[in-house]
């Protein structure tokens, strides 16, 4: 007779990646991964272009926790570039998006599909509010101590279904939302800089595309940009901003649009 051990999915370390120019996606992923348990713990932060372009595979004995933000219902545009480089083998993993209390449309089936092709088993998926990167009077502060509950509980909800797996190969495929085909990429809008730039050189430093002009910080190369906002948000003095009139006035309304507070979905 096989023992209680035999039948439990042996995790050796857990692994989280993302990709996180403002930051709080990394928060989401690191809190998921350290709320599952006493594991070994492994960080892989692919928000620059020098770490997307490592290639880095994983066993059927790594747990991965991996979360992209949500830009205009679909992932990042550089997404591709991070699956072709990240390979599975049957690897357990947790599918996060972060979003900005509007809608996540595409984005959490996309990634889980992504992941899938990558090699990966996806034992879950979650789709979680964060702070507008764009209005910072859209889910402020989130995810907030109302947030980290929640986080924690499903963290335990992942630990207890790891505990339950008898093999990867037995699982059930799991539902998350979205359609497929998945809905267009939207044109996004680019930021530059105004007279108030200063050549601090800091969107430069940490824009994860290299996206801005190199002799001239207030110019933004639209064909590279991904809209993501980093170099808005990091940006001392102001300077760097979107100007169309109707993007800034569509960001105003989703104080609106996204005033009700959305909780996080859960798939397991």
């Amino acid at each position: 007779m096989s023992t209680l051990e035999d039948r439990i999915m042996n995790i050796n370390r857990i692994v989280s990646i993302y990709f996180s120019p403002n930051g709080t996606t990394k928060k989401i992923v690191n809190r998921v991964a350290k709320g599952i348990g006493n594991y070994d713990m492994q960080e892989v932060n692919l928000t620059s272009k020098e770490n997307r372009s490592v290639k880095r595979s994983f066993s059927e004995n790594d747990l991965v926790i991996i979360g992209l933000p949500v830009y205009a219902d679909r992932l990042p545009a550089l997404s591709k570039e991070i699956f072709e480089n990240l390979e599975g083998n049957n690897t357990p993993t947790v599918a996060i998006v972060s979003y900005g209390n509007r809608a996540y449309g595409d984005a959490l089936l996309e990634l889980k599909n992504s992941l899938v092709k990558s090699g990966m088993r996806v034992i879950s998926g979650a789709a979680i509010v964060a702070e507008h990167c764009f209005n910072k009077n859209v889910a402020t502060s989130r995810p907030d101590a109302k947030d980290d509950i929640k986080i924690l509980d499903y963290a335990n909800r992942i630990h207890a279904k790891i505990q339950s797996i008898q093999t990867i190969e037995s699982l059930s495929d799991i539902f998350v939302k979205g359609n497929y085909p998945y809905q267009p990429l939207k044109t996004h809008q680019v930021p530059t800089g105004d007279e108030k730039c200063i050549e601090c050189g800091l969107c430069k430093e940490n824009c994860p595309v290299n996206a801005i002009h190199e002799s001239n910080y207030r110019l933004t190369d639209g064909e590279v940009c991904i809209g993501c906002g980093r170099c808005v948000n990091i940006c001392p003095t102001g300077s760097r901003a979107v100007r169309n009139e109707g993007f800034i006035q569509f960001i105003k309304k989703l104080e609106e649009i996204a005033g009700e507070r959305k909780e996080m979905e859960v798939f397991i």
